[in-house]
């Protein structure tokens, strides 16, 4: 009898430790903030880098929700609206929805903080030979495939025009996947297509020596930019003059002058300070192992964005206070 009790009681306590132990793993798994972030296509470097920036917070206690998207200015949109907490987008596409003649979606800006640095995302021009295209001038009058409207690529696009006095609104542009633009390129469809990624883009490496041979990647005038943008931006840098190197993708015989902006994580301005300075605190010590894995991250770090403070850029409040901690 004194041997059944005890089975009994060694069952009952096993039966009980389960219970507690998952009640336990529930409080674990509930504790978990989620925090969402909108990226771009899932081939794309935002989803990727979001996707090694989920794997890096698996034992922070945080989860993210990665959402897909057109690209930065839909990015931008949705951050100020609330829909998410996260959000990758370029510089370039934030200077656009703060001058846009739509005060209610200007005004989204407002809405929107720094969270981090990110990288110097370039702009590829791929011009096909045969259309005589030597200048950014020269696009004039040229069948161009600019991006998805809302994409980085598009916003890149139209403002390059602007500052080349080219005018969008009689131009050829084409919005488009960037795929299906630079494949138009090479079939001699179109004459140029726009590209704005971190340098080493993956779509670009992917161009076999035969369709390589029928495009090239155009030359900007680094010195016109850098004066022409001041009366569009002011002393706001938003395009900064940098080299694609040759051989940077296969089909690429020589070095090319181009230009770049500045990408950042950007976080909706309610976010609670305490939770941003918690998700600073779990994000950035992750910076060297980000970078380690995907160059894409290659601006990330703390004294990067110290300095970007002390500069006047708009951080949040709660990364803030961590960046001065740290």
């Amino acid at each position: 009898m004194k041997k059944l009790f005890g089975l009994f009681f060694v069952t009952l306590l096993t039966a009980l430790m389960v219970i507690l132990g998952n009640s336990v793993l529930e409080k674990s798994v509930t504790a978990q903030e989620a925090i969402s972030i909108l990226t771009a296509g899932k081939d794309s470097f935002y989803y990727q880098a979001a996707s090694e920036l989920q794997n890096s917070l698996k034992d922070s206690g945080f989860s993210l929700n990665i959402k897909e998207s057109s690209g930065s200015s839909e990015n931008l949109e949705q951050l100020g609206k609330g829909t998410s907490d996260l959000a990758f987008a370029q510089q370039d596409a934030m200077l656009l929805l703060r001058n846009l003649t739509d005060q209610n979606l200007a005004q989204l800006a407002n809405n929107i903080n720094v969270f981090a640095p990110i990288n110097n995302e370039v702009i590829h021009i791929i011009v096909n030979p045969n259309s005589n295209i030597k200048d950014v001038k020269d696009l004039a009058g040229k069948r161009v495939a600019v991006g998805p409207e809302k994409s980085g690529t598009y916003i890149s696009a139209i403002l390059i025009y602007q500052i080349s006095d080219l005018d969008v609104t009689t131009e050829q542009i084409m919005p488009m996947e960037v795929t299906e633009g630079i494949e138009k390129v090479i079939n001699g469809e179109y004459d140029a297509a726009f590209y704005t990624a971190a340098v080493g883009a993956p779509l670009l490496k992917q161009i076999n020596a035969q369709q390589g041979a029928k495009i090239k990647l155009l030359s900007i005038d680094r010195q016109f930019f850098q004066e022409n943008q001041k009366e569009l931006v002011g002393d706001t840098v938003l395009y900064t003059p940098t080299k694609i190197t040759a051989k940077t993708y296969p089909w690429q015989e020589q070095e090319v002058d181009t230009i770049s902006t500045s990408s950042f994580l950007y976080v909706n301005k309610s976010l609670e300070p305490q939770k941003a300075y918690n998700l600073a605190k779990a994000v950035y010590p992750k910076g060297a192992d980000l970078k380690a894995k995907d160059s894409f991250w290659n601006e990330f770090s703390i004294a990067k964005a110290k300095s970007q403070v002390k500069a006047g850029l708009n951080y949040h409040p709660g990364v803030k206070k961590f960046l001065e901690e740290s």
